[in-house]
């Protein structure tokens, strides 16, 4: 296994959990009020569903950024143990010639 395709994965994953916590910011930002909804929208209740519905897309969005960004954590730990288990076994051939 390539550690250098190891450490290029972790920033994809790096960069795809950015995109996701910059979608929740953006949905953060969006802002639906009774009176973006008819009377009778706003008298059944549209405007709390639109705020539930809000808050779990921004819930989801931070949870899948915190997902990926641990995913790339997981992945640099990975090269770097396998970055150690390289430099060790190198040291011990040369000690061995």
């Amino acid at each position: 296994m390539s550690i250098e395709m190891l450490r290029k994965d972790a920033a994809v994953w790096d960069d795809s959990g950015d995109i996701l916590r910059d979608a929740a910011q953006v949905a953060a930002r969006l802002e639906l009020a009774a009176l973006h909804f008819s009377y009778i929208g706003d008298q059944i209740g549209l405007v709390d569903v639109y705020q539930q519905i809000q808050d779990r897309m921004i819930r989801l969005l931070n949870e899948g950024s915190n997902t990926f960004e641990t995913i790339a954590t997981s992945l640099r730990h990975v090269a770097d143990g396998y970055e150690r288990d390289e430099a060790d076994g190198v040291h011990r051939l040369n000690k061995i010639y």
